[in-house]
């Protein structure tokens, strides 16, 4: 006997958290969220995406034993932002078994229909972040990234009658590979000619730092930009206070002309094999062996790179990795991982291989109309369409 049901109570509020300890009992690889941030999301803190719109979680249960989760919901903001008609589905976790797969998809898909939406999408992240952006659709023998998707492979099968809505790419650096005098004296070039220079970050003074960072990210992400909308200043800075707790100032580079802020990257060392080891509860003593073993960390993600749109293609992406390159190299660090770039950002997909990247893992996010006639790229990308024409996809 198979069963959808909507979490009702604190038991099924602790299942729904605690299933993906059993999905993934057979897969070392897998690295766990905290389970103090899951909780914080669950009720509806730490996540804007759930703040922004109606939302429902749902549970499968098999003869009684928990088999399924999904959580399904309407980010109005977004809609109203993209001129659409989305829903949504994140944190869908299964037991290898098409018919609960199919069970807790038929639901989320009759969930969104009810509401009057056409098109549904995912897995997306409750965080706005990659954490849960999109599904691994290859290289499963790699360790995953901090706070990057990892799922079974026999997950790609369960959305055969999905198409691919969005696609985002990894690349991996080898710090052994030293970067060319070539580069190194082209970006010394560049900061001449065009007038700006890089410098790390100061966490002492956060507040000015996450006004920085603000700034270049209202003006740089362009309108395009795929299911991302503008953060709020108070946003960026909550981000700035917890970057200032997990990463380096040395892995932070901001590039500015003239004072102002032109641009910024941000890396931060790969904890996933400590929080692996921990297994995502940093209470009671998990913070002891996270604070403990940092040292022993061979790997950096690059995760975020802005730059505003004059002072694109003026080399102020490569001055910025040069220079939180050559920090990371003497901090000991083996390993960078860039993840994750929209596989519509030509210019920053050109620039991680001309850095000597290896694309080297996809990640994909799922679509499907839920009305009867195919949808126009209009009503899938909003006004962001026209970008995505060239790709010649119609969602039926």
């Amino acid at each position: 006997m198979l069963k959808i049901s909507r979490l009702s109570s604190t038991r099924d509020v602790k299942d729904f958290i605690s299933l993906p300890t059993k999905i993934y009992k057979d897969y070392p690889l897998w690295v766990p969220p905290f389970r103090h941030e899951m909780k914080a999301i669950m009720r509806g803190k730490g996540s804007a995406l759930f703040a922004n719109g109606p939302h429902e979680f749902f549970l499968a249960r098999e003869n009684g034993s928990v088999v399924g989760r999904i959580a399904v919901g309407i980010e109005q903001t977004m809609n109203r932002e993209k001129s659409v008609d989305h829903a949504y589905f994140t944190l869908f976790e299964s037991i290898d078994s098409k018919p609960v797969a199919d069970a807790l998809l038929k639901t989320a898909e009759s969930w969104a229909k009810n509401r009057g939406m056409k098109f549904l999408k995912g897995p997306v992240s409750p965080t706005n972040g990659d954490d849960f952006r999109g599904l691994l659709v290859d290289n499963f023998e790699d360790t995953p990234a901090i706070l990057m998707p990892y799922n079974p492979p026999y997950y790609i099968d369960i959305f055969k009658e999905y198409k691919v809505y969005l696609k985002y790419l990894a690349f991996n650096y080898n710090l052994e590979n030293v970067i060319s005098e070539r580069e190194i004296k082209g970006t010394e070039i560049a900061m001449r000619r065009y007038n700006f220079y890089v410098e790390e970050a100061n966490f002492r003074h956060i507040k000015d730092l996450a006004r920085d960072i603000h700034r270049v990210t209202v003006e740089a992400m362009p309108d395009w930009e795929e299911d991302v909308i503008k953060p709020t200043f108070e946003e960026i800075y909550q981000a700035a206070r917890t970057l200032k707790l997990v990463a380096d100032s040395r892995m932070v580079i901001i590039a500015r002309s003239e004072g102002r802020p032109i641009g910024y990257f941000v890396a931060f060392p790969d904890f996933s094999p400590i929080v692996r080891e921990i297994g995502g509860k940093l209470f009671p003593f998990g913070w002891y062996k996270f604070l403990t073993k940092r040292k022993t960390i061979e790997r950096v993600r690059a995760a975020i790179l802005f730059v505003v749109p004059e002072f694109r293609n003026r080399g102020v992406p490569s001055a910025m990795f040069v220079k939180a390159y050559n920090n990371v190299r003497e901090m000991g660090y083996r390993k960078i991982e860039g993840s994750s770039v929209s596989w519509m950002n030509s210019t920053m997909i050109a620039n991680a291989l001309r850095a000597g990247g290896d694309e080297y893992k996809h990640y994909i996010v799922f679509g499907k109309s839920l009305i009867k006639r195919p949808l126009s790229l209009r009503e899938i990308y909003g006004y962001a369409a026209d970008r995505f024409i060239s790709k010649e996809r119609v969602f039926a």
